[in-house]
């Protein structure tokens, strides 16, 4: 049977069973560690490339310590890395090649 809410009844029955990721976003400040490192975890640009992601994102997803194909996979594949890295409505994810 069809179900118009079944993501969101899928993401509040994973909270409600101890998410680690949504414990670990409840307790780390992604953006202060950001702006603490901001000098360090800034990639500079370079001609004709493609355009950074967000370094927020880019720290929660080395927050996961997964090698690039896996990080990859994991991200593609698993709702909550997903909302745990902010990119759950995103069409385009970071792929093993991202730095």
């Amino acid at each position: 049977m069809l179900n118009l809410f079944a993501n969101q009844e899928r993401e509040t029955k994973l909270d409600s069973q101890g998410n680690p990721l949504a414990l670990l976003n409840q307790h780390v400040d992604f953006a202060a560690i950001v702006e603490i490192d901001r000098w360090a975890l800034r990639l500079s640009r370079i001609k004709g490339s493609r355009p950074p992601y967000p370094t927020e994102l880019m720290t929660r997803l080395l927050t996961l310590r997964l090698s690039g194909e896996q990080m990859e996979f994991q991200v593609l594949d698993r709702m909550s890395f997903q909302r745990f890295a902010g990119l759950k409505h995103f069409g385009r994810v970071p792929d093993r090649n991202t730095t």
